[in-house]
This record gives C-alpha cells, sequence and structure tokens, in this order.
C-alpha cells in the first residue's frame, strides 16, 4: 500500500492565507498524531485531547493568516500546549500530572522578567533568547530543564529516571532558574 505524500509546511501555510479549506486536511495528515500527543500528555485524557486539536484547527483557520508564522510545527506545538494547558486549568488540575505541569509554568514564570510590553512583539525574541540559554548548559542540564519545563514531568519522574534523588533534581532546576533569570535579564 502506498504511503500519502505530506504537503511542505510553505504550501500548507499559503493555503491557509488562500483561505482554502484543505489547508485543515492537509495539516491533520502531516500533523495529526503529532498534535494528538501533545494534547494527550499533557491531560492524560485522549477525549479531552482530541477536543483540543479541533480546537487547534479552528484557531490555525482564523490566526495562521494573521500571525503569518515562519515555522508551522513549531506554530502548532506551542498552540495546542497552549490550548491543552488552558483546558488542564479549566479542569482544575485533576486529571493524572496536572497539576505537575502548572506547578512547573508557575516555577518557570518566576523566572522570566515581565517586559511590561506586548507578548506577540517579543515571542521570536524570547524563543531566540530561550534556545541561546538552552545552548549554555550541558546536555544533561538541559535534558532536566526539557523534562521539566517542556515536557511537563513531575520532579519524582525525572529522579527516578535518572536514578537521583528529588533533593538533586529540585536543586538543580533552581539553579537553572536563577541562571534563566540572569540570562533573560541581560539578553532581553
Amino acid at each position: 500500500m502506498a504511503e500519502r505524500l505530506t504537503m511542505s509546511d510553505e504550501k500548507i501555510l499559503q493555503m491557509y492565507c488562500d483561505g482554502s479549506e484543505s489547508a485543515i486536511r492537509e495539516t491533520q495528515a502531516k500533523y495529526g498524531r503529532y498534535l494528538l500527543a501533545i494534547a494527550t500528555g499533557i491531560l492524560g485524557n485522549t477525549a479531552d485531547a482530541e477536543e483540543c486539536v479541533n480546537d487547534l484547527y479552528l484557531r490555525s483557520w482564523s490566526g495562521i493568516p494573521q500571525a503569518k508564522p515562519q515555522d508551522l510545527k513549531a506554530y502548532l506545538t506551542s498552540t495546542m500546549r497552549n490550548i491543552a494547558i488552558s483546558r488542564l486549568r479549566k479542569n482544575q488540575a485533576a486529571k493524572r500530572g496536572g497539576e505537575a505541569l502548572i506547578a512547573s509554568y508557575e516555577e518557570l514564570s518566576e523566572s522570566i522578567p515581565d517586559s511590561g510590553r506586548d507578548e506577540s512583539a517579543d515571542a521570536e525574541k524570547l524563543r531566540e533568547t530561550m534556545n541561546g540559554f538552552l545552548g549554555t548548559l550541558s546536555r544533561d542540564k538541559r535534558s532536566l530543564f526539557l523534562k521539566r519545563y517542556w515536557l511537563s514531568r513531575t520532579v519524582a519522574d525525572i529522579a527516578r529516571e535518572i536514578g537521583r534523588d528529588e533533593r538533586y533534581v529540585s536543586n538543580q532546576l533552581y539553579n537553572m532558574r536563577k541562571k534563566l533569570r540572569k540570562y533573560l535579564e541581560k539578553n532581553i
């Protein structure tokens, strides 16, 4: 059986800008499983995750022509995470892992200085700066940071995975957040 060829991101973005209904079908064909995995990982519930993915398609339909993202996958990933986190908050973090996810974002938000400017204007600069910060970390520390703040893993899960105690992981994360705050203050 022949595998369906996926369309390039540039063509999909153009379809959104042109108002073509096929843009959603192409997005679903190329990124549907990936987006569902993100939402399911955050929510721990496939039914809620599927609703979030559908919400993403609706947001993409109206948001992409205005946002004109350079990177479709990054745009979809960020939007999917935001939708799923909003759903998680709406569900009052009652689902498995919800409290850990919200806690990880609250921890990280304390390290990001408030610029008082429009978030959308600074999003690209923040992304570049965060990538620069991650580049300053050793491979092990970068892995810890991403597990906690991108994959929303609990401190206990990370500690078990790396064979260290929770205090070690917590201390490492605390030190990285302090370093991040200094890095952001210097570079933003």
